[in-house]
């Protein structure tokens, strides 16, 4: 099971490891579980503490959500939760957020790229958020 948690306004998350092999990046990043956004999606603060490179990002898409229209890079990544004794690994195509005035201190996003593998059981009143894992690219057994 992979458990997450409500932060002191009520936002559900969930915390991994992600890597991105190219940039020589391995940090941990709390996201915000975003059933609403198609894409996980690494914003500024996670960015700044990971040490993204900016200088040596490609693969510029624009997308759209409801502040507008904002500049993503996309970079190959794996993100690794902490399952019991396992952990469960998918290898998604990360969107690193250009930083702007206006996304400056949003939270990352869990999008649906991962979060359509699990069955979660949402409860911000008992504050319990588990996720039970139906599908994963990798299963390693912990260490």
């Amino acid at each position: 099971m992979i458990v997450g948690g409500f932060d002191g306004q009520g936002r559900p998350y969930v915390e991994c490891r992600v890597i991105i092999p190219r940039l020589l990046v391995d940090e941990r990043v709390r996201f915000l579980v975003d059933t609403g956004a198609d894409n996980t999606s690494l914003h500024p603060l996670s960015a700044r503490r990971a040490r993204i490179p900016f200088g040596q990002l490609g693969n510029r898409v624009n997308s759209r959500g409801i502040g507008g229209v904002s500049s993503y890079f996309r970079e190959p990544a794996l993100l690794v939760f902490d399952d019991g004794d396992q952990s469960r690994i998918y290898s998604v195509e990360l969107r690193i957020a250009e930083p702007s005035e206006s996304n400056l201190t949003l939270p990352s996003l869990l999008g649906r790229n991962v979060i359509n593998h699990w069955c979660m059981q949402y409860d911000p009143v008992n504050a319990k958020l588990e996720c039970a894992v139906r599908y994963a690219d990798f299963s390693l057994e912990a260490q």
